[in-house]
């Protein structure tokens, strides 16, 4: 009998791991999502973005359950004099990619998400502009490394390794020229980046903003079994949500949201342009 049993339980384990890429690649939003609304669900599957801000909102339930994401939110959470902005977006697959695998879906978005060139010229909603699109990235390029100044192309891959590194230079409107590093971390059906400040960063080029390091902007996708969940989050270190700069209120958290759902837009865009 006992010898059975675990005959039995032996046949199930293997059973349990042979379904799990399924259960995995078949997930809904509900299932990574389980701390929405329903109507934060619905406004999801229409296309909406789903927004909060650590000081006002439970964050933590704007990333999928498990994910790379939620390691990285709840660890910048705990950082002290800080705040994070969270948005989430939910993508259809374009019809181009219904027919591919699963690990073909995720080379073409991680070779989406590193197309940073394509950046230049993206646009966001500017306060300052009365509330009109403005142009957010100028100049947007990879570096060999942080003291570079040649550019590179924008790399493309056949396979998507666990991580990867790299320097980018970007100049905007908002805060100048900075470099920033991008580190990618990524599993079966999840593709995560977090972008750190290499450079102080300033408004107008000359008040400080932003102390080098103290910025991490994260994007990540998660792969449903119709679509994407793609998660946008900014966390500031050591700054009070808003300062004042010439007479002018900068409300960071407004700003870097606008900032997360201009990148959002970007990664769509591209995405359904392949």
């Amino acid at each position: 009998m006992i010898c059975r049993f675990k005959h039995i339980r032996t046949i199930v384990s293997i059973a349990a791991i042979l379904l799990l890429p399924a259960v995995l690649f078949g997930a809904t939003i509900e299932d990574l999502m389980g701390g929405l609304t329903e109507d934060q669900v619905q406004a999801l599957r229409s296309g909406e973005i789903v927004k909060g801000e650590s000081f006002e909102d439970d964050v933590m339930l704007l990333v999928p359950q498990g994910s790379i994401a939620e390691k990285h939110l709840r660890s910048s959470l705990q950082k002290p004099d800080s705040f994070s902005v969270v948005s989430l977006t939910y993508v259809p697959y374009p019809d181009y990619m219904k027919g591919m695998s699963e690990e073909e879906w995720q080379v073409q978005i991680f070779n989406t998400m590193r197309a940073i060139s394509t950046q230049e010229g993206i646009t966001y909603i500017s306060h300052r502009a009365g509330n009109k699109p403005k142009v957010l990235i100028e100049k947007s390029w990879y570096l060999e490394d942080e003291k570079s100044r040649s550019g590179l192309p924008d790399p493309v891959s056949d396979s998507v390794p666990p991580t990867a590194e790299y320097v980018v230079f970007q100049r905007d409107s908002s805060f100048g020229s900075n470099k920033y590093s991008h580190s990618y971390q990524t599993s079966d059906t999840e593709i995560f980046v977090n972008v750190k400040n290499l450079e102080t960063m300033r408004v107008f080029s000359i008040f400080k903003a932003v102390e080098e390091g103290k910025l991490a902007i994260a994007m990540a996708t998660n792969q449903l079994e119709d679509g994407l969940l793609l998660s946008a989050m900014a966390t500031i270190e050591g700054r009070d949500p808003e300062i004042k700069v010439l007479g002018i209120s900068v409300d960071l958290p407004s700003a870097f949201t606008r900032r997360t759902t201009a990148l959002g837009e970007w990664f769509i865009s591209q995405l359904e342009q392949k």
